[in-house]
C-alpha cells in the first residue's frame, strides 16, 4: 500500500513537471509570434509606402516633373501671399477710415415690355408695377429711415421708383442719374455671344463706372451718420457692381442671375470693408409673380 501510494506522488510530479515545460514553451511561442508578427507588419507597412511613392512618381512623365514642382511651389507661394493682394484695402481710393457705414438697396426694374422698339415705350407691364408694389412694401416692412430714392433715366427704372415711393407715408425726391442707365460693362466669360469689340462700340463701359464710383465707396468726410440709400436700375450695371465691389472677376456678371423686383443688400463699413448681406432677394413675392 505504502509503495502504491509513493508511485503515485512521482507519476503527479511528472506529469506536473510536464505541465510546466509545456507552458513554458507555449508561452515563450506566444512571445516569438508576437514579435515575428510585428517584424512582417513593419516590413509590409515599409514596402507598401514605397510602392505607393514609386506609383507617385510614375504618374508624371520625366519632361513633367519640372512643372509639377514648379506648380506646387507656386500653390505655395499663393497660399503665403499677404491680404493686400488678395483684398485691395483702397479699392475706392480712401485711405481714411470712418466710424459711419453705407447701406445701400439696389433694386431692379419691374418686368416690362422688352420686345418694343423705342427705349421710351419699354413701361413697366401690370405685373412688372405688381412687382414693384412688393418690393415698396418690403422696404417699408424693414422699418429703416432710408435717406435717398435713386433710379436711372430709363423709364422702366423711373416707373420702378415711383412705385416704391408710393409705398411708404413720407415720400421721397426722387433722384436721376443718367449713368445708371442700363449697358454692356465688359464682355462675359464665358462667352455668351457678346465679345469685347460689342462692348467697345456701345461704350458703355466710362459711363457705367462713373456709376460706381459715385454711390460706392466708403464714408467721406462730409458724412455725420449712417445712410441708407435705395437705387433702381438695371440688371446688367447691378450684376457688374456686385462682381466690382466685391472684387470679383467682374467678367462673371453674367453669372448672376436676379429677378424683377429683387433686392440685392450691401454695406460698406467705415474702413472700407464690404458686406454683401443678400443677392437678388425675391422671397417676399408670391411664386406666380417672379419673372427675371
Amino acid at each position: 500500500m505504502h509503495l502504491i501510494s509513493q508511485n503515485n506522488i512521482r507519476y503527479r510530479s511528472l506529469v506536473l513537471r510536464i505541465h510546466f515545460i509545456c507552458w513554458h514553451f507555449v508561452r515563450r511561442l506566444l512571445v516569438v509570434r508576437f514579435f515575428l508578427g510585428l517584424l512582417i507588419g513593419i516590413l509590409v507597412t515599409i514596402n507598401f509606402y514605397q510602392s505607393q511613392s514609386s506609383t507617385d512618381k510614375l504618374k508624371f512623365r520625366p519632361d513633367q516633373l519640372n512643372f509639377e514642382y514648379d506648380k506646387k511651389r507656386l500653390a505655395f507661394n499663393n497660399i503665403n501671399q499677404t491680404s493686400s493682394s488678395i483684398w485691395n484695402d483702397s479699392w475706392d481710393g480712401i485711405r481714411h477710415e470712418s466710424q459711419w457705414l453705407r447701406h445701400l438697396y439696389l433694386i431692379r426694374h419691374g418686368q416690362y415690355f422688352d420686345h418694343a422698339i423705342n427705349e421710351e415705350d419699354k413701361k413697366l407691364t401690370s405685373l412688372g408695377k405688381e412687382q414693384l408694389e412688393y418690393t415698396g412694401k418690403r422696404l417699408k416692412q424693414m422699418n429703416i429711415k432710408f435717406d435717398r430714392l435713386i433710379h436711372s433715366g430709363m423709364v422702366r427704372a423711373f416707373e420702378s421708383a415711383s412705385i416704391i415711393n408710393q409705398q411708404f407715408d413720407h415720400q421721397f425726391e426722387l433722384i436721376e442719374d443718367q449713368n445708371l442707365a442700363e449697358g454692356l460693362p465688359v464682355a462675359p466669360i464665358p462667352y455668351a455671344g457678346i465679345s469685347q469689340h460689342d462692348v467697345d462700340a456701345y461704350g458703355h463701359k466710362l459711363r457705367i463706372d462713373k456709376a460706381f464710383e459715385t454711390y460706392f465707396h466708403r464714408a467721406r468726410n462730409d458724412q455725420y451718420k449712417e445712410t441708407h440709400d435705395i437705387i433702381v436700375f438695371h440688371a446688367n450695371v447691378l450684376r457688374y457692381f456686385i462682381c466690382k465691389i466685391m472684387q470679383f472677376p467682374v467678367e462673371a456678371w453674367l453669372r448672376i442671375v436676379l429677378n424683377h423686383g429683387s433686392i440685392t443688400k450691401i454695406i460698406i463699413l467705415g474702413n472700407g470693408d464690404v458686406l454683401l448681406i443678400g443677392v437678388g432677394d425675391s422671397g417676399f413675392m408670391p411664386t406666380n409673380k417672379l419673372t427675371f
